[in-house]
């Protein structure tokens, strides 16, 4: 239930992003509409667009290529959105299921 609310709010921010009348203009302004999908998956959101900053660096700096405002905005919105599935749906619980059972284990009354 909760995935799926993840999905729909991904991809109403996703339509949001490409019905703006920024992006026709190849303006940076467009990719505004994903900031609270960079918050909902903050931290590995962080961390996927430090990577593709640095990937458009070297880019740029290798072959001066420089990409539209339509494909970043595509290629972050599918980074964020995996990054946050990953760390609210497989991650987040992984770690919670794993605490769970090493408190069981070193809290030998903590079981009942």
């Amino acid at each position: 239930m909760l995935a799926a609310g993840w999905t729909i709010a991904a991809v109403v921010m996703l339509a949001v992003t490409l019905l703006r009348p920024d992006l026709q203009e190849n303006l940076r302004t467009a990719l505004s509409s994903l900031l609270p999908l960079y918050f909902l998956s903050f931290p590995l959101g962080h961390a996927g667009l430090m990577a593709v900053n640095k990937l458009k660096l070297e880019l740029y700096l290798d072959s001066g290529f420089v990409p539209g405002i339509l494909s970043e905005g595509l290629l972050l919105w599918t980074l964020l959105t995996v990054l946050g599935y990953v760390l609210w749906f497989l991650l987040l619980p992984f770690l919670s299921r794993k605490s769970g059972s090493s408190a069981t284990f070193t809290l030998p009354g903590a079981h009942r």
